[in-house]
């Protein structure tokens, strides 16, 4: 195989990074960057079973009553399944389904296999999933040689990742 058909081009078109990228494993990421992911995406993460009904009803309370746009209320866990099995689509029956495929999920694979597969499969933005790819393209760096401040701009970015240029992306890194 010729070395330019191992390359994947990032969005910009400008710069490729091998096609075969590595997995990161849990136990290669710093606890403190763990630890902020979960206060970041999903403050219940160890005490609920891959779906927080507390979370559901407040969603769905702020909708009625004040007429508020509905907020996400997925865990880490019910993104993941999405992630992996379903749409984007908002309906009932789609958030019904990241449910029960994230309660199979915890009972499978447990926090930390959950965890892993979440930071090296969710979606960063601008055609990218996983930890990888986001690295490379708004630091250009493997995920093992961010700065912390990187890594947490990184996870800032989760709620709207296609909000996000790279340029907005380093400057927001400077804030942390």
């Amino acid at each position: 195989m010729a070395q330019q058909d191992r390359l994947v081009y990032l969005p910009d078109q400008k710069e490729s990074v091998p096609l075969e990228l590595e997995w990161i494993r849990l136990s290669e990421i710093p606890e403190e960057w763990i630890l902020y992911t979960v206060q970041v995406e999903d403050k219940r993460f160890y005490s609920h079973k891959g779906y927080s009904i507390a979370d559901i009803h407040s969603t769905f309370v702020s909708s009625a009553l004040f007429f508020r746009k509905m907020r996400g209320a997925s865990t880490i866990t019910q993104q993941l399944a999405r992630t992996l099995f379903l749409s984007r689509e908002k309906s009932l029956a789609r958030k019904w389904k990241e449910i029960q495929i994230a309660s199979a999920l915890e009972d499978e694979l447990g926090k930390d296999m959950i965890l892993e597969y979440y930071l090296n499969c969710v979606y960063w933005g601008r055609g990218m999933n996983g930890l990888n790819w986001a690295s490379r393209y708004y630091f250009k760096k493997k995920p093992v040689d961010l700065k912390t401040n990187q890594f947490k701009a990184l996870i800032q970015i989760l709620k709207k990742p296609d909000a996000y240029t790279r340029e907005e992306v380093i400057s927001l890194s400077r804030t942390l």
